[in-house]
């Protein structure tokens, strides 16, 4: 095809070349219906996540009423409503409570990138059997909504 020339003055050499042009374009197309398949997932994402914010840390409460001890335990609170997550930080386990209480599924992502799962039980109480070195965040999915907190480290 010389692209010098066009030959769209005869409708068939026009729609040859719209045919020459698409079979050259297939591979990038299923790249291109991928991604927007992707961004029309994300069309909801302030809907079905919501982004939990830190609302309590007892390390600051203590430091503003006492020097806090090397072993004292930390609880964090993270809230968007209708959910709200608290971790009781101590050595080993770190324990944590979905509120209100019940079933779900904590996905623990460290900064590193890794990531694993941990079950909440029916009363929403769960472990991570220990302590991560890395700031984390945590995604919390419940019948009753979905969350992820701040990064925060423990």
């Amino acid at each position: 095809m010389d692209v010098t020339q066009p030959r769209w003055d005869d409708d068939q050499d026009l729609l040859d070349d719209l045919a020459d042009a698409v079979r050259e374009a297939a591979p990038l197309a299923d790249s291109l219906a991928d991604q927007g398949k992707g961004v029309f997932v994300w069309r909801t994402v302030d809907q079905d996540l919501l982004v939990a914010s830190l609302s309590f840390d007892s390390s600051l409460e203590h430091a503003q009423q006492r020097r806090s001890e090397p072993g004292d335990e930390r609880v964090l609170v993270f809230t968007a409503a209708p959910l709200s997550l608290e971790l009781e930080v101590k050595t080993d386990p770190l324990v944590g409570q979905i509120i209100p209480a019940g079933p779900g599924e904590i996905r623990v992502e460290t900064a590193a990138g890794a990531t694993f799962l941990i079950d909440a039980d029916d009363a929403g109480f769960f472990e991570l059997p220990d302590k991560p070195r890395d700031p984390v965040r945590l995604r919390c999915d419940t019948p009753s909504g979905r969350l992820v907190t701040d990064w925060v480290r423990l």
